[in-house]
């Protein structure tokens, strides 16, 4: 309880002025309201359950409230007021209130609108005009994942995006994101816009409360981004204000944190007796007695057979964090306003160890009509992030926690620390201080100031444009220090301090970066309807300037670990270096949408970009984009009381991927040590030559086509979106260095060279029922992607087999086991590795040349990355009950995973308990081995692990409470929670988490999450 309140003091400490300024805009903007003569409380529902954003308007009034996060309102208004309930996608209601002070309502779905506004390219249409494939998820839906990272929230619930959840570390458990798979072998990351403005960052740590939708650019729409949209687009659209009294709405979550899998490792007694059984193979003397054997079993003798559970005495049973979210929405006719402040906190998992996480985030949305025809609006946020980690990195620690021996002291009973599976590999000591630390501040500063503007001397006619400059910089602080790890001389009872093998003395080191990024946007636009012809239309340019600076420092031979400043340090062998950045980009573009009839959809777009990295004559490029759509529905001959919509689309486009170090057309230098010239004792700098420029240089293209259909039937009892893709990518930077030879020394540049076409398809179906003040929804979903490399350099003499060409991008060589040697006459029978013995792996002899090397390897189309995902969400409401299930997962997707156990590392109890001994002839795994070099070591398909997964990834029931009860109380909606996240997992791995992606499991747990939470509306 105490952390909930220090996390409440830090938000109104750090954040407070930000909100107080808000409160008081509100307060300026919409004046005190008039007295009413009574209140009227209720609830606005849903097929999915409570509506938030719902405008409840006193009909022939100004007077109007929203609807909070969980769907409740409270107006004051005259006895005989007639409310007037309207939201995007839904029909109007109007409903008098006389003699009632409580009013619940469930909207209806608009059919005709098909539900909603989708936010496109600098734009957006309406959902039943959409001609592109793009998905589209509410906030609403996003606050129900208690991960701190946005971007953990998406996984499961967008057919065609995948989020693989890496690392549960705070601060960096942040998921990689694909759109439609990989198309490249270069940067996969979809370009993300955050309320208009390309290129933003921070936006996986924004308040899901603070989002209003987002939405993803999948096929042609993203080309009017032009040359960064190949990898996708994902658009984040903030919450904005709305004419009504003010509603401020506080929400807090306390979640307790776990991981989700940890490995069951040996005891001393099982590894002692696996380690003899190593040495014996080997003809030498084992290592234990049967007498030390039955210490460890008994734990008689804790002090010389200890047996040390590593994973328990390193890692706390729970873990917790928390967000307090806190906003003001509102507005009048002229100025309409949203205002919000947050703060998050993680801690981390080690017991003793320093990982924490926080942030703190505001945001001020402001609109404000100047006349008639002028509009401006003013955006401002900024994220502060604050990260604190061990002086050693968490995959180190983790491998040290599994690789340990059960059979070595964690602590002795006089609270020294133990030496560890090498000097200083004590996982405890690790994750604490004594290892020095590194901590890390990043803020970020977004604003952007807009106008729209009404021409009205032409109809239809408008300008608009905004002008957005962000700064972020980020400040690490790295000391790295000496510690002490003990052992025990049990024969003379002492204790022998050994230094541990990281550092030998105290080490600083300090980075800064700073990044700027101004972009001024202007657009033209036309939108106008003559009889059934609808034209909405624009042009527009935009300019961007990106800058970046980057400086460390670093000093060694501190003589205490005392005082951590740089001026602290010795002199001797300081270090510092630094760099800066700039380039800037030309855009051109424009769209003419069109729609007759609401039948026939047409949307051509077009972008001319221009960029300084690249040399003058391949700067520009043209990136064109075309969808058509027919929505048969609306043909009188298709009309009929079953099918509701019926939408055909197809499209084509042509995008670019321009995210590669830039300035490669020029000659690069890199300083040397220099040289002593003449008599004198001065060290001169001296320049070598870098890589060679490669003055042809220019971004990646991809052609993409698509076609899909939307349909919905029986007023929603049956919805079904399907998408069919196919991309080629082209111009791939890679290298060529594969076919020229080592010998030559020549340093190739990097050439666009390489082509990777991309396949797939997604499905995602909906169902959605109201019986009473019963309602549900199931929406299930599955999509699939899989890549071939069609061209990339390869030497001339390489396999068939081992060929990229025709390969998945992250596809791997593997021999391929075709069983274990059970005898020693099958060994000599076939051919095998040298220093095969029984009981390892036998491998295929691919090439028949009767020995088994690294030319017997074959090229397999397994990786990490999923070929499949899928996802179904469920919602269930009843009253003022709501439930909400999320489950998710992926198949056609591989981990390889080798452990060097036995002698140099501790062993899975599994592997243990079904590895070859003389009571297990017939052993499901080979000898285990301690080496790379040994013959089961060898990188082979046996140890490729299938990583398909079904997950329970979310879980939340919700209860609002009455609003009659509310009202007593002064307050207008309230909600409890409760809800989980990766909370069960189905899979074949059972070793680790699948979504992990380290081949010894060195990565940071992830989590499973049990939250609580309220929220209150007043």
């Amino acid at each position: 309880m105490q952390k909930c309140y220090d996390d409440l003091i830090a938000l109104a400490g750090k954040g407070g002025i930000y909100l107080l300024i808000g409160l008081f805009l509100q307060i300026c903007l919409t004046g005190f309201a008039n007295a009413q003569t009574k209140t009227v409380n209720g609830r606005v529902t849903s097929l999915d359950g409570g509506l938030p954003g719902v405008n409840v308007l006193e009909k022939g009034t100004n007077n109007a409230a929203i609807t909070n996060s969980s769907g409740q309102y409270s107006i004051k208004v005259a006895e005989d007021a007639i409310l007037v309930f309207s939201y995007v996608g839904f029909l109007s209601e109007s409903v008098s209130v006389v003699g009632k002070s409580t009013l619940d309502l469930e909207l209806k779905d608009d059919v005709k609108a098909l539900g909603e506004v989708v936010v496109v390219g600098y734009g957006a249409q309406e959902k039943k005009t959409v001609t592109g494939s793009i998905v589209t998820v509410q906030g609403k839906t996003l606050e129900q994942t208690p991960a701190v990272s946005l971007s953990n929230s998406f996984a499961g619930r967008l057919p065609g995006l995948q989020a693989l959840n890496r690392s549960g570390e705070p601060g960096s458990d942040v998921a990689q994101l694909l759109i439609r798979g990989k198309s490249t072998l270069g940067s996969t990351a979809p370009l993300i816009v955050i309320d208009g403005v390309p290129g933003r960052e921070g936006f996986d740590q924004i308040d899901p409360r603070d989002v209003e939708s987002i939405s993803i650019l999948k096929d042609a729409s993203a080309s009017i981004y032009g040359a960064r949209a190949a990898n996708g687009v994902i658009i984040i659209t903030t919450k904005r204000g709305a004419s009504g009294k003010p509603s401020i709405s506080y929400s807090f979550n306390q979640g307790f944190t776990t991981p989700t899998r940890i490995p069951d490792y040996a005891d001393s007694e099982t590894l002692a007796r696996f380690q003899n059984d190593q040495l014996q193979a080997q003809g030498q003397a084992p290592r234990y007695t049967d007498d030390q054997i039955q210490k460890f079993r008994d734990g008689s003798d804790p002090l010389n057979y200890p047996n040390t559970d590593w994973a328990k005495a390193t890692l706390k049973n729970v873990s917790t964090q928390s967000r307090h979210s806190l906003s003001v929405r509102g507005g009048t006719d002229v100025v309409k306003y949203f205002v919000s402040g947050n703060y998050a906190n993680q801690e981390g998992i080690f017991k003793n160890g320093i990982n924490n996480y926080n942030v703190l985030g505001g945001r001020s949305n402001i609109d404000a009509s100047i006349t008639k025809n002028l509009k401006i609006a003013l955006d401002l946020s900024f994220q502060e992030q604050n990260r604190t980690f061990p002086g050693i990195v968490a995959a180190d620690i983790v491998k040290s926690m599994w690789r340990n021996y059960p059979y070595l002291v964690d602590f002795y009973p006089n609270g020294l620390p133990g030496d560890g599976v090498e000097r200083g590999d004590n996982p405890i000591v690790m994750a604490s201080d004594k290892a020095g630390y590194r901590k890390s501040k990043t803020d970020i500063y977004q604003t952007r100031l807009s106008f729209d503007l009404n021409i009205p001397q032409v109809d239809g006619l408008g300008l608009d444009g905004f002008v957005a400059f962000d700064k972020n910089s980020e400040q690490i602080k790295e000391f790295n220090k000496p510690y002490s790890v003990y052992s025990y001389n049990a024969t003379n009872n002492t204790y022998t301090a050994n230094a541990a093998r990281f550092y030998s003395q105290p080490q600083l080191t300090e980075r800064f970066n700073y990044k700027s990024s101004l972009i001024g946007h202007v657009k033209l636009k036309y939108v106008k309807t003559f009889n059934n012809h609808k034209f909405n239309s624009f042009v527009a340019m935009e300019l961007a300037d990106n800058r970046t600076n980057y400086f460390s420092a670093q000093r060694r031979n501190y003589i205490s670990t005392a005082i951590d400043q740089l001026y602290a340090g010795g002199e001797a062998n300081q270090v510092t270096d630094g760099s800066a950045n700039e380039f800037t980009r030309k855009n051109f573009f424009g769209r003419i949408n069109y729609d007759f009839k609401g039948k026939y959809l047409v949307d051509l777009n077009v972008r001319y970009d221009g960029s300084s990295a690249f040399p003058k004559d391949k700067r520009w490029g043209l990136f064109p984009g075309i969808s058509v759509g027919w929505v048969a529905s609306n043909e009188s001959f298709l009309k009929n009381d079953f099918m509701n919509f019926l939408k055909f689309r197809f499209s084509w486009g042509k995008m670019g991927n321009d995210a590669i170090d830039p300035f490669q057309y020029l000659s690069t230098y890199s300083f040397t040590n220099g040289y002593f010239l003449g008599d004198g004792k001065v060290l001169n700098k001296g320049l070598s030559q870098n890589v060679a420029p490669n003055p042809n240089i220019t971004w990646e293209v991809a052609k993409t086509t698509n076609i899909g259909l939307n349909a919905e039937f029986w007023d929603g009892v049956l919805g079904i979106t399907l998408d069919v893709f196919k991309t080629r990518r082209s111009n791939i930077l890679t290298a060529r260095d594969a076919s020229i030879p080592i010998y030559t020394g020549l340093k190739l540049p990097l050439e666009n060279i390489g082509i990777v076409e991309n396949k797939g398809f997604e499905i995602e179906l909906s169902h959605r029922k109201a019986i009473g003040n019963f309602n549900y929804s199931i929406r299930p979903n599955m999509s699939f992607a899989r890549n071939k490399v069609i061209d990339i350099d390869e030497p001339e003499n390489v396999p068939e087999w081992q060929r990229r060409t025709g390969h998945n991008i992250n596809s791997g060589l593997y021999l391929i086991p075709l069983g274990i040697y059970r005898t020693q006459e099958a060994i000599d029978g076939s051919p095998h590795v040298p220093n095969t013995i029984i009981n390892d792996l036998q491998y295929k002899d691919v090439n028949n040349d009767g020995k088994i090397n690294n030319l017997d390897q074959i090229r397999l189309d397994k990786s990490n990355t999923p070929e499949i995902i899928f996802g179904t969400q469920i919602a269930v409401g009843y009253k003022n009950l709501d439930l909400g299930i999320l489950l998710q997962g992926q198949s056609n997707a591989w981990r390889y995973y080798w452990f060097p156990q036995g002698l140099f590392g501790n062993v899975m109890q599994e592997m243990a308990d079904n590895r070859p001994t003389a009571d297990n002839p017939n052993s499901k795994y080979p000898n285990l081995t301690y080496d790379a070099a040994q013959v089961s070591a060898q990188t082979s398909e046996f140890w490729l692990k299938d990583a398909s997964f079904l997950r329970l990834k979310n879980v939340e029931v919700g209860y609002a409470l009455p609003s009659g009860f509310l009202k007593r109380i002064g307050i207008s909606g309230a909600r409890l929670y409760v809800n989980g996240f990766n909370i069960l997992t189905l899979d074949k791995l059972k070793w680790f988490d699948p979504e992990g992606d380290a081949d010894r499991g060195s990565f940071y747990p992830q989590n499973k999450i049990f939250n609580a939470g309220f929220n209150i509306t007043l």
